[in-house]
């Protein structure tokens, strides 16, 4: 086991934990009337998106410390979506991460590759949250309301998958064995 790798562990615990609290904060958040399974679906999409570089910091002590770049730079943008800054907390696993990235012993150029295509896939499952603008509205006996935007389960769905490939897609590129013919291999002597 590397020294990094119970940080790493810590790390990704808590983006798992903060991607669950963001979910259930997004779906408790709703008015009553707008908490149906439509919203449940949308708030869990949002909490896997969320969750995501927890899972990559997690699959990083399995011999694949490429993968917590990606979680790391991710969770960056990540920790200020609140207004309230209450996600900012996140920058201390993005710092755990880095320093891990940074201090594995073989990085390859596909890392770089590997980092660029993991965070494009995961940057375009958040935006796919909120792609197209959904107004809600209703009307109760005691009253009515309305949203500018609900996450569609077809936004969910995109989102998730596109969730599910960048984590796997990340696990396979970062595979142990040798870097693939012509890439640049940097080791820390």
């Amino acid at each position: 086991m590397h020294d990094d790798d119970g940080w790493a562990i810590f790390a990704g615990a808590v983006v798992l934990v903060a991607g669950a609290a963001l979910a259930a904060a997004r779906y408790w958040g709703e008015a009553p009337p707008a908490r149906d399974l439509e919203c449940a679906v949308g708030a869990l999409a949002f909490g896997a998106v969320a969750a995501a570089p927890g899972v990559l910091a997690l699959l990083s002590v399995h011999d694949r410390p490429a993968l917590a770049l990606p979680a790391a730079l991710l969770l960056v943008p990540l920790s200020f979506i609140s207004f309230a800054l209450v996600t900012l907390p996140l920058l201390i696993p993005a710092v755990l991460l880095f320093r891990r990235y940074l201090r594995a012993p073989n990085r390859t150029g596909r890392d770089a590759a590997t980092t660029v295509a993991v965070a494009l896939l995961l940057v375009a499952a958040g935006l796919a949250l909120f792609a197209h603008e959904d107004p809600r509205s209703w009307t109760t006996a005691t009253g009515g309301g309305s949203t500018s935007d609900v996450v569609t389960y077809a936004e969910a769905a995109v989102a998730v998958g596109l969730a599910v490939v960048a984590v796997a897609g990340g696990w396979w590129a970062t595979r142990p064995g040798q870097p693939a013919e012509g890439m640049l291999q940097i080791t820390d002597r």
